[in-house]
């Protein structure tokens, strides 16, 4: 009887370390799951905002193109201006010039025959 009591409590203590190696290894697994949920979550938060700030700098680089391409057209329409006013004051001075060569003619044209 003692022999079988032993066994039992052998058996028993056997069972025992069994299930706490069992439950240990179901507590790893559990947490190995949860760490491997997290770390995906990390990752697509990593990402989602590598990927929102791709989008920013998109952005902010298109806006920057818009208003280089202002300013060009803003330089354009200025240089287009200063030349034209420029021509059209030279035309004045050649107009000035020619005038005063006709009116010179004219002066001259008078004294001789007048």
């Amino acid at each position: 009887m003692a022999e079988e009591q032993q066994q039992r409590q052998v058996n028993e203590a056997a069972e025992q370390f069994a299930n706490a190696i069992r439950d240990s290894y179901q507590v790893m697994a559990e947490r190995s799951v949860s760490a491997q949920e997290l770390n995906a979550q990390l990752t697509q938060d990593f990402f989602n905002r590598v990927i929102e700030n791709l989008r920013a700098q998109a952005e902010d680089t298109r806006q920057m193109g818009q208003q280089l391409a202002d300013q060009q057209q803003r330089a354009t329409e200025a240089g287009q201006q200063l030349t034209h006013e420029s021509v059209d004051a030279y035309m004045d001075f050649v107009n000035s010039m020619f005038s005063y060569w006709q009116g010179s003619m004219q002066q001259a044209q008078r004294q001789t025959y007048g």
